[in-house]
C-alpha cells in the first residue's frame, strides 16, 4: 500500500510544481496586457 501512496504523493507534488509553472506565465502574460493597457491610456490624456 505504500507504494501506491508514494506514487501519488510524487504525482501531486509534480502537479503542483507544474500547475505554479502555467500560472506565472499566465499571469505574466495577463500584466503585460494590463501595463500595456495603461500606457496608451496615459499618452490618450497626455
Amino acid at each position: 500500500m505504500s507504494i501506491v501512496n508514494r506514487r501519488n504523493a510524487v504525482i501531486g507534488f509534480l502537479t503542483l510544481k507544474v500547475g505554479k509553472v502555467v500560472a506565472r506565465r499566465k499571469a505574466k502574460q495577463v500584466r503585460g496586457r494590463f501595463m500595456g493597457r495603461g500606457k496608451k491610456s496615459d499618452k490618450k490624456s497626455a
